[in-house]
């Protein structure tokens, strides 16, 4: 009987990793061929807008919930086919092999979670699990952000003081730039991130895939997204490494 529940949970794991992966590849296979499509029926002319705009800043004043020093000169606007290009570099980069690695590894000194054992098939699921977290939650947020017109690129301050930058930096993993100019609440950031923290739920051990377990490693996920925020700003060779 024990044989058997092992070899049940063991299958669902199994199934869980490979159905992630399959989505990944359905979504890099199929949105290229709608914006593709989207593309051709317009029929647009004129070259994208830059990236950088030589305006002077508007007149309004900056929303109270912008980060500190937010450079006004970016132009935050995305189109679709833009969008489908930040989440292929966010998903495909050393940042998503690199981290889950490192990150595995640690919880194999841990032994956390302990249903996943030792030993190479231990670190291989733990490496699959991380891996998995990361492309759920990178798709999650490329969708919201699609629907609520966020820019979810971390932009380096670069300048200012240390305070300042670091103050941006965390501010920027809580709160999202729009085309508008607005800064609203980073929705697609923590949709992404806890999202992807229940749905590991379907194959993390028993004793670790309740609510309060998803919390906790979603809450985990959004500090180690403010540390990247630090290396995205302090470290500018990390930015041509792992681009968001």
């Amino acid at each position: 009987m024990e044989t058997s529940r092992l070899l049940n949970r063991y299958l669902v794991h199994r199934i869980s990793l490979i159905s992630s992966a399959v989505a990944l590849c359905l979504s890099c296979l199929v949105v290229p061929a709608i914006v593709q499509g989207q593309d051709t029926v317009a029929s647009l002319p004129s070259a994208p807008s830059p990236k950088v705009s030589a305006k002077t800043s508007p007149p309004n004043a900056p929303s109270a919930t912008a980060p500190v020093g937010t450079p006004n000169t970016v132009d935050h606007s995305l189109t679709f086919g833009e969008r489908v290009h930040v989440y292929r570099h966010s998903v495909f980069n050393p940042e998503t092999i690199i981290g889950p690695a490192i990150s595995a590894g640690i919880n194999q000194w841990r032994n956390q979670p302990p249903g996943f054992g030792q030993g190479a098939e231990g670190y291989g699921d733990r490496f699959g699990s991380a891996i998995g977290r990361n492309v759920i939650s990178k798709t999650i947020t490329f969708g919201f952000a699609a629907i609520d017109g966020e820019d979810p690129r971390y932009h380096p301050l670069k300048n200012g003081g240390g305070w300042a930058r670091t103050r941006h930096a965390f501010v920027s993993a809580f709160v999202s730039p729009t085309a508008s100019g607005r800064h609203i609440p980073a929705f697609s950031h923590f949709a992404g991130t806890y999202s992807a923290a229940f749905i590991s739920n379907a194959w993390y051990p028993d004793n670790q895939a309740t609510a309060a377990y998803a919390a906790r490693r979603g809450s985990i996920s959004m500090g180690v997204s403010i540390g990247l925020n630090l290396l995205r700003e302090f470290v500018p060779h990390f930015n041509s490494i792992a681009p968001k």
